[in-house]
This record gives C-alpha cells, structure tokens and sequence, in this order.
C-alpha cells in the first residue's frame, strides 16, 4: 500500500540565491563517511573481542583497541571536518555564481531529476533548492498562476497530459526517436504529443514532478493541478491521461484523493505504459535486501543507507496494493523483453516482464470495469515511452474521438 500523509509536503519556495548541490554533496559525504566508520567499528569490534578471549591477551588487546579507536575516530573526523570546509567554499562559490533566474535545463535538469528519485522527500522536507515543484507544461512553458490569461486560453478543448516516471522528466517522451521509420528527415523528432495533435487535434500537455515524494502526495499534488486546470481553462472538455511507469500509479491514485472534482468528469481514460501496479520486483528485491542488511552489526550500515531511498521509490514495492473508489476507463499496455511464445518466453515475461515490471503488475488483472489490456513483445520498460506500435495503441483507442 503506498504510503499517505496527513497532508503533503509544501513545494520549496524560491531558492535566490541559496547553494543547492554544495550542501547535497557535503550531507552525502557526511554521510557515507560516518557509515564507513560504523562498519570499521563494528569490524575491528569483532576482532578485537576475538583477541580479548585469548588467555593472557585481553589487557593488552584493550590497551591496543583503545588506541585504534582513538586514532580511527581521529581520522574519520578529519575526514568530515575536510570535506565540510572544501563543501563550503563550494557552496561559496555556488552563491556567487547562481543566477537564480535560470531555471535548470538539459544535463542539469537530468541530473536532478534523478536526484530528486533517488531523495526528493529530504529535499521537499528541507525547502531544498534541488527539490523539482510539480508544474504542468504546455510547448515548454509553464502553465501556473503566473501565467498569462491568453496562454490558459491556448490549451484546446481536448487534451492529453503525459506522466512520465521515476528519475524522468517532462522531455522523456521524445526519446527514442530512432525507432521510428524515416525520423531523421521529418522536421520534428517523433513523438506520442506530437502526432495526437496532428491527427485528432488533442493537445500535448506535460507533467514534471517530484518522482521522490510518496505516491498519494504526488497524487493529490495532481489533482490539485488538474482542479485549476478546468478552472482556468474552462474550453477544456476531454481530458485524456497518459502515465508511464511510476506516472501511472499517480494518476490512478489521484481519482482517489478527488471523488468530487470537476475534472473527473472530462477524463475520458487513463492509459497507463508499464505501470506496477502490483509492485515493482526491483523494489521487493531491494526492501528484501536491505532487511537482510540489518541482521549484522558489520552490515547494519549499509541497511542504512539503503532505507535513505527515497519514499517515492520504497512506495513501488506494492504499487497500488489498495484502492477505496472505481477508476477511469482504464488502457493498460505491458512490454516485455521477447517475441517468443513458448514456455522459455513465458518464464520471461512473469520473470522480468518488461526488465523493471513484469507483464501481470503491468496489466493487473483486479481491474475491472472499461479495461482494455496489450502487451507489446519484444520493448523494454523505457522504450515504451516513444515507439510506433505503442502509438498504434494510442491510435486505436483514442481514433474514434477523431471527430471531436
């Protein structure tokens, strides 16, 4: 079950001027220093016990370990101090260069986009500059309260809002574009938003967020946004919701957080691309090791930092376990890493599925009502954000409202 909150964490405020990767990379450090240490202790803890019950060596065997942690603790010390005072003239120097104007783009945004799934909820808890808001897009720009009248007035009357998953942001669903027939001589690269808009005049929007946030925070994070979209953007009558991965387990949970909003009524289906909403089996291994982690003194530490994963992440282990009200009409897709149809091909796609979700989480057989079920052989988890036979799909579904 996906962990819910009283209420969820405020978007960070305005960062001026305020250092953000100095102080990350100071805390990360402190950190895996002290965890170091820790190991080191319990190590030679273990060692030195072992020498102590040898007859006619335990006093000299304390006197020896004694020094060691003194010395030991010393050096683990002097490590922090150093990367403190280096970090702070980092942060310094990342004042002073900071345009707090500039908002992060191509690599830089990448980087914290996966920074954000990796400790999105410390940075949200601590009003971290890294920390990403969730904000809808539309041709790049923002859709909020500051945006102008005339720019809420451009969205069509019928619209798609694309969700992308953990670690991505809103530039994820052009990737790929190499698999598409001809994609180097069209004028544009390929993609989902694109061709809907050509074909049947449903406009792209995008979503960013905080893939680190819990679940239900992103989604009533969501719902919130889709609230002041009819709001603003009353000309909006068909809504159609596209999530990939992670996306997908928040829009479904966001008709939950809002069973009277008015834009409930204008979604017209949720498609969801490899979506766990079983759970993902990446994260049962990874809750699976980090408790096998805690059995030891010597590996205690590393459990640690295992369980620093951030709660967006850990919320993946059961997907959408429960689920209190009806969904949309649902459009469930699940790729999977072979074509073969056979028994090997079989154990593949219950196995490994799509290689991070298998082929049953991803089509959820509890769902019921206006459920529609594809599995595309032979794509892997990310290439389901951008491929021709998933937009056939779209194509399918979506091709009888052509006429608008």
């Amino acid at each position: 079950m996906v962990k819910r909150r009283n209420s969820p964490p405020k978007p960070p405020p305005p960062s001026g001027n305020k250092p953000a990767y100095a102080p990350t990379v100071q805390a990360a450090a402190r950190a895996v220093t002290t965890r170091v240490q820790e190991m080191h202790t319990a190590i030679s803890d273990k060692t030195f016990h072992a020498v102590q019950a040898v007859p006619g060596l335990s006093v000299p065997a304390g006197l020896v370990q004694r020094a060691h942690d003194a010395i030991a603790g010393g050096v683990y010390s002097a490590v922090r101090g150093g990367a403190t005072a280096v970090m702070r003239l980092a942060a310094e120097a990342e004042r002073l260069l900071h345009d707090a104007g500039r908002a992060p783009e191509g690599h830089e945004l990448t980087l914290r986009s996966a920074l954000n799934a990796a400790a999105g909820d410390a940075f949200a808890h601590a009003a971290s500059p890294l920390a990403v808001e969730m904000a809808l897009y539309a041709q790049g720009q923002v859709l909020d309260d500051a945006a102008p009248p005339e720019a809420w007035a451009a969205v069509g009357s019928r619209i798609a809002l694309f969700i992308h998953g953990l670690a991505c942001d809103e530039r994820s669903w052009q990737l790929f574009a190499e698999a598409w027939p001809d994609a180097g001589e069209q004028e544009s690269t390929p993609h989902y938003g694109l061709l809907l808009e050509r074909e049947f005049s449903i406009a792209p929007l995008y979503l960013r967020y905080n893939t680190g946030l819990a679940i239900a925070d992103n989604a009533t994070f969501l719902a919130a946004h889709l609230d002041r979209l009819v709001l603003r953007a009353p000309q909006v009558r068909e809504i159609v919701l596209v999530g990939h991965s992670m996306g997908g387990l928040v829009a479904r949970l966001a008709f939950d957080q809002a069973p009277q909003a008015a834009w409930l009524e204008r979604v017209r289906c949720l498609v969801c691309l490899g979506s766990p909403l079983r759970g993902a089996p990446l994260e049962k291994l990874g809750h699976f090791v980090s408790a096998a982690l805690g059995v030891s003194d010597v590996t205690r530490p590393l459990q640690t930092i295992a369980d620093s994963r951030s709660q967006g992440v850990k919320d993946l282990r059961r997907g959408l376990a429960e689920r209190a009200r009806p969904g949309p009409p649902l459009r469930l897709v699940a790729g999977s890493l072979t074509r073969q149809t056979n028994v090997a091909g079989q154990a593949v796609r219950r196995v490994l599925g799509d290689g991070l979700v298998t082929t049953r989480s991803a089509l959820d057989a509890r769902e019921a009502g206006d459920v529609e079920r594809a599995e595309v052989p032979g794509l892997g988890h990310m290439a389901l954000l951008n491929h021709p036979r998933v937009y056939a799909l779209l194509r399918q579904w979506l091709g009888d409202a052509r006429s608008g």
